[in-house]
């Protein structure tokens, strides 16, 4: 089955032409394709139409039963469940329209879905899926998400050292998110989502999410939802490396959350309710001018000023942008040295600062650095 859907793969990435298949290149060696695993996945729906070896095996989400889960939801028969490598998806999405110009992996994830349901139907533009199939694009785009976090950072622990799978619950009806979020998180939220970190054994980290809510407040399609998804699996992984037994500062997890969502597309901006109210500046597609305008009037507070605020809320807007873009150069210019960085956080002996950590991992304080970042972005920014 692995070496099919390998070779599957490979075939549909050669016959898309050389330079039209835009895929995820590995973190550290930007020349290097990214090794993606989302095999092997279990899944009732594939066993049934065998498109998997029939096993054994019960799914447990929020610590019960998946179909004890369903029944206490009153989930009609159409909702689907999906174990991958590291995430356990429970979805009740819909059909949707998915084309190549969506997000910036659209065709060769696609391509990827394709060696799921070799009769996907691919056109010039892009293919639509049906309930099974979008699950599964799903299943794929978490698991890209998941590799490239786990490459960026050189963690090969399983999980990123967290104790489970992590749970994503893509809903569809809101009334389905809302008693989720009652009955087991005790919250309800009129937000579109909510993540969530239990640390009681045994723990597990999860993501909930109404397409229908989201589409309300921030537009409809798989693209805008999408990259909501992209955006909020981003901050478990964060909060997951190394069992996330402690606080990630605002910068640095929400710097993160944007990053993975623009890479993804940039012209569908997307904010989750721990940072605020959205900043207007930042409601444009161009971040890269309005931080490039802030750096050019010295508008732009120092990172000494504002790296050791533990909330995204703390921040202000301006903060929310230079985050991303502190982010994605560290990122794509310091990738090891980021990496130490991150791995600071789980001193739980020395419980460093922000500066501390930016001094074990750059050798310079966040003044300097944010310093540095500056001259990045006059020689970069603008000349855009």
């Amino acid at each position: 089955m692995r070496r099919m859907t390998a070779l599957l793969l490979a075939a549909g990435l050669g016959m898309a032409g050389p330079g039209r298949v835009h895929d995820v290149t590995h973190p550290r060696s930007p020349d290097t394709p990214l090794e993606i695993k989302f095999t092997p996945w279990y899944c009732p729906l594939c066993v049934k139409q065998e498109r998997i070896e029939p096993q054994e095996r019960k799914i447990r989400m929020m610590r019960m039963p998946v179909e004890e889960l369903a029944k206490v939801l009153d989930l009609d028969k159409s909702w689907l469940v999906i174990e991958t490598p590291h995430f356990r998806i429970l979805s009740t999405l819909g059909r949707a329209n998915v084309k190549f110009k969506d997000v910036q992996y659209a065709r060769a994830d696609l391509l990827r879905l394709k060696t799921i349901f070799p009769r996907l139907g691919l056109g010039r533009e892009g293919a639509t899926v049906n309930a099974h199939q979008r699950a599964h694009l799903y299943h794929i785009r978490v698991e890209r998400l998941y590799s490239h976090f786990a490459a960026l950072t050189d963690n090969k622990k399983k999980f990123l050292g967290m104790g489970a799978h992590y749970e994503v619950y893509l809903l569809d009806d809101y009334a389905e998110y809302s008693t989720l979020a009652d009955q087991f998180l005790g919250r309800g939220m009129r937000m579109a989502g909510i993540q969530h970190h239990s640390k009681e054994l045994p723990n597990f980290n999860c993501f909930l999410t109404s397409e229908q809510q989201y589409g309300r407040t921030k537009g409809k399609g798989d693209r805008r939802f999408s990259n909501w998804v992209t955006h909020s699996v981003a901050h478990l992984l964060i909060d997951g490396f190394d069992n996330y037994y402690r606080e990630t500062w605002g910068w640095l997890e929400e710097g993160l959350a944007h990053y993975y969502e623009r890479k993804e597309y940039t012209n569908s901006n997307t904010f989750c309710w721990t940072e605020g109210k959205p900043p207007q500046d930042f409601l444009k597609p161009d971040w890269e001018a309005v931080i490039y305008n802030l750096v050019r009037r010295g508008k732009d507070p120092s990172l000494s000023q504002w790296c050791e605020k533990l909330t995204p809320g703390e921040l202000t807007g301006a903060e929310n942008g230079l985050s991303w873009s502190i982010v994605k150069w560290l990122v794509e210019t310091e990738p090891i040295r980021f990496t130490k960085l991150v791995r600071k956080l789980n001193d739980y002996e020395n419980k460093p600062t922000a500066a501390a950590s930016i001094e074990h991992a750059f050798g310079v304080s966040p003044g300097v650095l944010h310093s540095r970042w500056r001259e990045y972005v006059r020689e970069n920014y603008g000349k855009k």
